[in-house]
């Protein structure tokens, strides 16, 4: 009985180390664009969106995401292991130079399964390829909150 008890809790604990998840945005310091909301459209944002999935994946393996969410997603294989990757926009407000009040997208990356090596350095790289196409489109003003 004891074997059993310790078999399942070291399965319990080894699924728990292999299996991860992170987020990063262009607003709270852990990516690019730190600070930054991008006065796109929600056309415009979608298509630097794909333009970003497209450099990491294959485009038949890349899924459109449900409402409400505003995004894509795929999957990244490293061995075995697989890690699901989604690049998203959230509506937000901000605050441009000349202090007006002004709406537009600030981006997120996340990867959630048990590749978190594959996972992580991808999500960083979609977020750098998306935030550098969008400070080159549109023009930027400093967040001051996310839009539900």
């Amino acid at each position: 009985m004891k074997y059993i008890v310790k078999l399942i809790t070291l399965s319990i604990l080894s699924l728990s180390l292999f299996s991860c998840s992170g987020t990063i945005n262009s607003v709270d310091g852990k990516g690019e664009g730190v600070g930054h909301v991008y006065i796109v459209s929600e056309a415009i944002a979608k298509r630097l969106m794909m333009a970003a999935m497209k450099s990491q994946f294959n485009p038949s393996d890349i899924k459109v995401l449900v409402a409400p969410k505003l995004g894509f997603s795929s999957k990244v294989q490293y061995g075995i292991d697989k890690d699901t990757v989604e690049l998203v926009a959230l509506k937000a407000n901000g605050v441009n130079r000349e202090g007006n009040n002004v709406s537009g997208y600030v981006f997120s990356a996340e990867h959630h399964g048990t590749a978190p090596a594959a996972g992580s350095p991808t999500i960083g790289r979609l977020l750098a390829h998306v935030v550098k196409d969008a400070e080159a489109l549109g023009s930027t003003a400093k967040f001051s909150q996310l839009i539900n």
